[in-house]
């Protein structure tokens, strides 16, 4: 009736109990007080899994062998690697393939106490006498199992499928504490995972401080474990671990792993790991990751990682990643990623910081700094690298680089080669395209060659300038050249333009194999006749760079300026400076 009100299976041998007394009981405190007025307090109360076990008192005597079977009690087929144990004792056995088991126990009771457990069915309590055989023993299967899933997750992966385990724990002993319930412990020594206090039982225990002097396997850790070499956790771990080599925990981790090589927490992390070669947790980690070499965390992260190499993050990152190599977040960065070589995520809401390249498939809430690259689809903040940016929606900060691509650019680019398709603000660099930006193509008149084909491109604040002037008359002078420019007055009819730009200029047919460049500033004033069209003229001034000499006499050989203004000779180059002007038409496109 006890065991009924209190949810519990009662086991015991009534040998132990009189049975000639009839009792009555009116309790309404806990079971084990009621229990106790019942049988006294000589007698001591175990609980295993949903058993309360009744035990007699231990007595000096010495240890001998059982025998027995176990068998399926529907089927009546033989059940291997089901756990026998005896109560409240270190002795265990596991049964073979046909069913059977050996084993010794304690001789401490004058009938021993067996606990008979395996996964999927329920567990049993018997009594065995000193003689020895148990008998053939029959389980119940669990009923419900038939209707469960098998878990494809990696999540449903204990610390018994590693391979350090497989290594040095004993599959029988897993199978011990697959099949046991867990038992609380204050201590657990071991040498290494089946020699200890707890020997065999070791992954069936759960302890508030676990050594180990080589290596340790147990259940569970509510305190402190330290271990020379590998500790092995089956479930949680509370507290603090230290190892020489590795933490391998099949739960969840609330606390600090400490170890010279690798922490490895199948569940979710709690805390800090700090690991000389790399830290993993399988699920969430709220907290920091220090490593050496690697940080892996195949959940969501909300907190720290640090590495010499790189960090990981399989889903969102909800802190700060920071590493001498690569950071990579497969899912969104709630802060900032820091590295030596790259950073990647899908949307970033702070910044990216790399010596190497940034790479965000999403939107930066930020800015991007990196000295190679960096790619965005949009970009907040800007972009800044001695390499290339490019960002496929819109930056709203500006570019920075070698070279910049971009489809809307409003804060504007600087760099050697700038591309987009819509920008605001300047576009400054050797070659800058907007497809929706600055487009002109003028024919030049001037002293100097008697037709100019000039095309800027760019923004009206700051274009290229791009010219060509074909062979017309009879001297065969041609010439090409580049400069920059800006467009003052751009929105209404009346245009100015200040540009700076040199030609080269071939005074015949051949390529002239010597400095033959004019140098030129002009300020132009311009019309603009049509919504097109605009008509320009003003004037320039010109200085000709020139070593081009005559092989015979080593005179100068060139004739281009008309007259001169002043003269000066460097060395083997020729400076003469004049005042000219031009005449031009043109269109916008």
């Amino acid at each position: 009736m006890v065991a009924r009100d209190g949810g519990f299976k009662l086991s015991y041998n009534a040998a132990i109990l009189p049975g000639d007394s009839l009792v009555s009981i009116d309790a309404t405190g806990t079971a084990e007080a009621a229990l106790r007025d019942l049988i006294g307090g000589a007698r001591t109360l175990k609980e295993s899994g949903d058993h309360v076990i009744i035990l007699e008192a231990r007595q000096a005597k010495d240890v001998f062998e059982i025998t027995g079977a176990l068998r399926d009690r529907n089927t009546g087929r033989p059940i291997a690697q089901a756990s026998i144990r005896e109560v409240n004792e270190r002795y265990a056995g596991i049964t073979a393939a046909d069913g059977s088991y050996r084993m010794r126990v304690s001789g401490r009771r004058e009938r021993t106490p067996l606990l008979i457990a395996r996964v999927a069915y329920h567990d049993t309590v018997v009594f065995v006498g000193r003689d020895g055989h148990v008998g053939t023993v029959t389980l119940r299967p669990r009923d419900h199992l038939e209707r469960l899933e098998p878990c494809h997750s990696a999540l449903c992966a204990s610390v018994d499928d590693l391979g350090v385990t497989r290594l040095l724990v004993p599959s029988s002993v897993q199978q011990q504490a697959n099949n046991l319930a867990q038992e609380k412990r204050f201590i657990q020594l071991s040498l290494v995972p089946t020699v200890g206090t707890s020997g065999k039982l070791s992954g069936a225990t759960t302890s508030r401080i676990s050594l180990n002097i080589v290596a340790g396997y147990v259940g569970g850790v509510n305190g402190f474990e330290a271990g020379g070499a590998v500790n092995m956790v089956r479930r949680d771990v509370r507290g603090v671990q230290m190892a020489g080599a590795a933490n391998l925990v099949g739960g969840h981790t609330k606390g600090l792993q400490l170890a010279g090589a690798i922490n490895h927490t199948m569940r979710s992390l709690n805390g800090a790991q700090i690991g000389g070669l790399g830290n993993v947790v399988w699920d969430t980690l709220s907290g920091m990751q220090l490593a050496g070499a690697l940080n892996v965390v195949k959940g969501g992260m909300q907190g720290t990682q640090i590495s010499g190499l790189a960090n990981l993050t399989t889903r969102s990152c909800d802190g700060t990643q920071v590493s001498g190599g690569i950071n990579a977040a497969l899912g969104d960065v709630r802060k900032a990623q820091i590295s030596g070589l790259a950073n990647y995520g899908r949307n970033v809401s702070s910044t990216q910081f790399s010596f190497g390249t940034n790479v965000a498939l999403g939107d930066v809430g930020g800015g991007q700094v990196g000295f190679l690259a960096n790619y965005a689809r949009t970009v907040s903040g800007g972009q800044v690298g001695f390499g290339i940016n490019a960002c496929i929606g819109e930056v709203r900060g500006g570019q920075v680089g070698s070279l910049n691509v971009a489809r809307k650019c409003v804060g504007g680019q600087v760099g050697l080669v700038n591309l987009s398709d819509t920008i605001s603000g300047n576009s400054v660099g050797l070659l800058s395209i907007a497809l929706r930006g600055y487009h002109r193509v003028d024919l030049h008149v001037t002293e100097v060659l008697p037709l100019t084909i000039a095309a800027r491109t760019g923004t009206p604040r700051f274009y290229n300038l791009f010219t060509y002037s074909p062979a017309v008359d009879s001297s065969g002078r041609w010439g090409f050249g580049y400069g920059s420019g800006t467009e003052v007055g751009y929105r209404g009819r009346h245009r100015g333009n200040i540009e700076w730009f040199a030609e080269h200029v071939n005074e015949q047919v051949e390529w002239i194999d010597a400095i033959n460049i004019v140098g030129r500033i002009s300020l132009t004033y311009g019309y603009v006749i049509k919504r097109r069209l605009i008509i320009s003229a003003g004037p320039s001034f010109n200085v000709l760079f020139t070593d081009w000499r005559d092989a015979e006499t080593g005179a100068y050989r060139s004739g281009i300026a008309p007259y001169t203004l002043f003269e000066e000779a460097q060395d083997a180059l020729l400076l003469k400076g004049w005042v000219g002007g031009r005449l031009a038409v043109g269109v916008y496109f």
